[in-house]
């Protein structure tokens, strides 16, 4: 078997069709669902060549490791739920992976684009991005905490036809999705013994609607761009006041029941840099 399709997925149902329909060309299709209670499971396993892998949600490096012990592909491709691979990306995959292994790196990034309230976004931080997606299998593992990496050794190729993110996201997904993530990216700062203040969250705000705005251009993605700019800046404060918080009930300075025992602040390590900054692949 030559390329196995991972996805991982939780309540889905809205795009996981999409996203399956797009991997036809994979060999097999794993699906880590981590509890769905829509109808996410039903869809997926009537998908041709889909395994689906049940597994209570424990962080994404935890379900994105246990799609690599489930897959049998010498190359693995890993596919966000709310993602579509396109045409052109399927047959370059392909032909990497009827080739000899020896002639590619041990990972490929790929060119991510973007859509806000429908609207195929130009501009704006990370826009276009490339994401390390493609593996191979036996030589990459997932490390960290919110935001999971792949240690692997050697540089990175690049691969310029891409993944298009799913066009219907809109304002209360998008808020949905960021009272999970700055949870999780306080969570991450405290144990990381990061520390904030109510002055800086109320700063952070200005600076990130400028530099987001006008710095990497998203106020030229129209009015979509501008809602989608003001969107991060209050994001970026709610996280500011989640890491304030823990703090505070750390500190005894508010008294009040979490629900979650806290973690002891600088127990845990930010990735080195040389895990998150890999040399491009030069073929020979």
């Amino acid at each position: 078997m030559k390329l196995s399709a991972c996805v991982i997925a939780q309540n889905e149902e809205r795009v996981i069709e999409r996203c399956l329909a797009s991997l036809s060309f994979a060999d097999e299709i794993i699906v880590v669902d981590g509890g769905s209670t829509d109808r996410t499971v039903a869809i997926a396993a009537g998908h041709p060549r889909t395994r689906v892998v049940a597994q209570a949600f424990a962080g994404f490096t935890a379900q994105r490791n246990r799609a690599l012990g489930e897959a049998k592909g010498h190359w693995v491709f890993f596919l966000d739920a709310d993602e579509e691979a396109s045409p052109e990306l399927a047959e370059r995959l392909k032909a990497i992976a009827a080739e000899d292994p020896g002639k590619h790196p041990h990972c490929y990034s790929i060119r991510r684009e973007e859509y806000f309230l429908g609207r195929h976004l130009t501009a704006g931080p990370g826009n276009p991005s490339h994401q390390w997606r493609f593996f191979k299998r036996e030589n990459v593992r997932f490390e960290g905490g919110v935001h999971e990496y792949p240690r692997f050794e050697g540089p990175v190729g690049l691969i310029e036809a891409p993944i298009h993110h799913w066009p219907g996201l809109g304002i209360d997904k998008f808020i949905a999705k960021m009272n999970h993530y700055t949870s999780l990216e306080a969570l991450d700062r405290f144990s990381q013994g990061q520390r904030t203040t109510l002055t800086h969250a109320v700063l952070t705000f200005f600076s990130t609607f400028l530099k987001n705005g006008i710095r990497y251009g998203g106020f030229y993605n129209g009015r979509e761009g501008f809602i989608l700019v003001l969107l991060e800046s209050i994001s970026r404060v709610v996280r500011h006041l989640k890491l304030w918080l823990l703090w505070q009930v750390h500190d005894g300075g508010i008294k009040m029941d979490l629900g979650m025992k806290l973690p002891q602040p600088g127990s845990r390590k930010a990735p080195a840099a040389a895990e998150l900054d890999k040399p491009t692949w030069e073929k020979q």
